[in-house]
């Protein structure tokens, strides 16, 4: 076996930013599941570390959105380090290094992570997003290895990973694609893409005449049509390791524990309140005390097919009295409004994993109005409604994740040397884009997260800040995607080709942006303030 361990090392992976790995997100998901997180209050120091860090987007931004912490990613794929670095001396970081690096060998010497608990250092963060499940089982044993050996004493372990039963259905397509990748031609690499989601749309039949193996997996035809041969990369990432192995979480959990990874909680933060559950399934589950059997079937019960855990190497177990006043002093504000029809009061409806879930308008609407109003603490929230704080951590764990709040960082020591730092590196990441780099977010440094953004939207705000007004400002968005061979999309993903038709998506567009992402991007310190004429 190669250098990669049966990884698919032949083309690098996707650049993308995931919120929930932020200090801020993880000392929530501890808090409320009552342990003590690293940091005792937004803003002190700490050390993290990203196992599999990738092209090291996401690391870079959280170092630019924490200059109060220190950054190590680790990935054994050159080329994934070799950009990294590049972005990190693009955005002028330097409190975040990459380090080219097998789990094997650090599990064996973990010296090149710096010094170790033993000698008064490791990370107070170490996270391992979606890669636990793509590598051979003894990779994945060195990567819980190497996570706990890294940590401080209550220090948390982000793992994040694939599923069952949720990936049952996604096996019969992983099989067929692994057997057509080997009598492939290797000029044409998104051939055998194309032939295994073909074969199996193929052996589904139809509606009106079902084979065996619809009938077995009604879920298959769906997931089949979320397969996009032109995201080639992120395919190739998810099914072609040859190690690639979803897991059912009481197994993952025994791993972890095996190594001091103490399972404390989830970072999708909905699902840390069993109470969501639908009623119909609260009497089997809350009846079940064991943790690992409690999981899955959880896991069963909604088809789950990935995971978010957090772990802890050593509980450190908040009073009642602790927990209350940690929790109370978190800061938060408004990211965004929810959604309402013209005549009629905003939706309180959230997806989550464990279904749809209908907020009381009574209850949750004056929340959402004192946050519209400026950054609040919990305990204020607390003071204006009048929910019990189970109640109101239940509410605030939807509203995160529905991206309608963030944790306030405005109050920091330093913020305004933050937000111009961040606002310089938008600037430099916004010109990444426009010149074809595959980045979809920029910095909202108040809140300490991103905000998804497309390459129209990059090209809309230059053209804007340009002073250019309709009809420059399509003309001149058309000519930028053009330029780079890029077409615009009508909302079902198809190429516009018709003029007419071009200028009135990019209408919708631009008054879509100029609505929600740009006021987001000015109001949470992505953006200099407009100057006054």
């Amino acid at each position: 076996m190669g250098w990669d361990h049966g990884y698919y090392s032949h083309s690098t992976y996707t650049s993308g930013y995931f919120r929930e790995l932020a200090p801020s997100w993880l000392d929530f998901a501890a808090l409320i599941k009552g342990h003590s997180p690293p940091r005792a209050v937004e803003g002190q120091a700490f050390q993290y570390l990203e196992l599999g860090c990738g092209m090291g987007f996401g690391l870079c931004l959280q170092a630019a959105l924490h200059p109060e912490g220190t950054f190590l990613g680790i990935d054994f794929n050159p080329d994934h380090i070799s950009h990294a670095e590049g972005l990190c001396r693009r955005l002028a970081l330097t409190n975040v290094r990459f380090l080219e690096a097998d789990f094997l060998a650090l599990a064996e010497d973990p010296s090149p992570l710096g010094p170790g608990p033993a000698f008064g250092g490791g990370f107070h963060y170490v996270v391992a997003h979606g890669i636990a499940t793509w590598v051979r089982e003894p990779v994945q044993q060195a990567l819980f290895a190497v996570a706990s050996a890294a940590l401080r004493p209550a220090g948390l372990f982000y793992c994040s990973y694939n599923t069952q039963p949720g990936w049952l259905g996604r096996t019969t397509f992983q099989q067929l694609y692994a057997l057509e990748r080997s009598r492939s031609d290797p000029a044409d690499p998104r051939a055998p893409l194309r032939r295994a989601i073909a074969g199996l749309q193929a052996l589904l039949g139809t509606a009106e005449q079902p084979t065996a193996l619809r009938h077995a997996i009604p879920q298959l035809e769906e997931d089949l049509a979320g397969l996009d041969p032109e995201q080639f990369d992120y395919l190739c990432g998810e099914f072609a390791n040859e190690g690639w192995q979803p897991v059912y979480v009481a197994d993952l959990h025994r791993r972890c524990q095996a190594h001091k990874l103490h399972p404390l909680g989830t970072a999708t933060l909905p699902e840390a309140f069993d109470q969501l559950l639908a009623p119909s399934l609260q009497g089997p589950i809350f009846a079940e005390v064991n943790p690992l059997i409690r999981q899955t079937m959880i896991d069963l019960a909604t088809h789950k097919s990935f995971r978010r855990d957090v772990f802890v190497k050593g509980l450190d177990p908040l009073t009642l009295q602790d927990a209350e006043v940690r929790i109370g002093a978190l800061g938060l504000r408004a990211l965004q409004r929810p959604s309402a029809p013209a005549d009629g009061p905003p939706s309180f409806s959230f997806s989550t994993s464990f279904g749809q879930v209908q907020g009381d308008p009574a209850v949750y609407g004056p929340i959402v109005e004192r946050l519209a109003a400026g950054p609040c603490t919990v305990s204020e929230l607390q003071e204006h409604g009048g929910q019990s704080a189970v109640e109101l951590l239940m509410i605030l764990a939807l509203f995160l994740d529905a991206g309608w709040i963030g944790f306030d960082r405005s109050r920091q020591a330093g913020a305004a040397k933050l937000n111009a730092q961040a606002q310089r590196c938008n600037g430099v990441l916004m010109e990444l884009i426009a010149g074809g780099r595959p980045y979809g977010s920029l910095l909202l440094p108040e809140v300490g997260t991103a905000l998804p953004v497309t390459l129209v939207d990059v090209l809309i705000q230059k053209a804007m800040a340009q002073g250019l007004e309709e009809p420059m400002l399509s003309t001149c968005v058309l000519m930028g995607l053009e330029q780079m061979g890029v077409h615009l999309l009508a909302p079902d993903k198809q190429p516009i080709s018709d003029p007419e038709a071009q200028l009135t998506r990019l209408a919708a567009l631009i008054a879509d942006f100029r609505e929600h992402r740009l006021p987001t991007l000015q109001r949470l310190g992505g953006l200099p303030k407009p100057k006054r004429r």
